[in-house]
């Protein structure tokens, strides 16, 4: 041990005190001292630079295609229920105008002041109650098929009722008293 050490101590000693260039490097030296600092920059770092100004701006042309694409898509839906909602208040109207055709009759025949048409009259009410919440929700989705038939189907069984009235027995109204 006492060898390599006495033989790293005489390599020590004969190596040079200082180290020259090959060139002289100070000429270098200045001209980057007299630069401005933003372009002491290293080119990698320029180039992620400029990879990330890219991919950011990809980022917003993105998000702004699919922004554009939702709302072109919203716009037709409302275009395409537009129709539904015209065909829906179209029926309703010809429903109304049933209903009055029909009311019409029921004050020739009076049937509502038996006994047997107040049970007819609830049911007819709830009906009409039940046939406007159900047009109001199909204000809100034209497209649902369900509601559709379901809100047909309250507007069908008033009629029915309307006309089975018709039928009821009339109490004559007392004359002459």
């Amino acid at each position: 041990m006492n060898e390599a050490k006495a033989k790293l101590t005489q390599l020590i000693n004969q190596a040079p005190k200082e180290i020259q260039p090959q060139k002289d490097l100070w000429s270098d030296i200045e001209k980057q001292l007299d630069k401005p600092e933003f372009k002491q920059t290293k080119p990698e770092h320029q180039k992620s630079s400029q990879w990330i100004r890219l991919a950011v701006a990809s980022l917003v042309l993105l998000t702004g295609l699919v922004g554009m694409n939702l709302w072109q898509q919203n716009a037709a839906s409302i275009a395409t229920d537009s129709p539904l909602l015209a065909t829906l208040s179209e029926i309703k109207q010809q429903h109304q105008l049933q209903v009055q055709q029909l009311s019409h009759q029921q004050h020739l025949t009076n049937w509502q002041t038996s006994e047997l048409g107040l049970p007819l009259e609830k049911g007819i009410e709830q009906l009409r109650k039940a046939a406007e919440q159900i047009y109001q929700a199909l204000q809100q989705t034209p497209n649902d098929k369900e509601l559709w038939q379901l809100w047909l189907w309250t507007q069908h069984k008033e009629i029915e009722l309307l006309q089975q009235g018709q039928k009821l027995p009339v109490n004559p109204s007392p004359q002459g008293a």
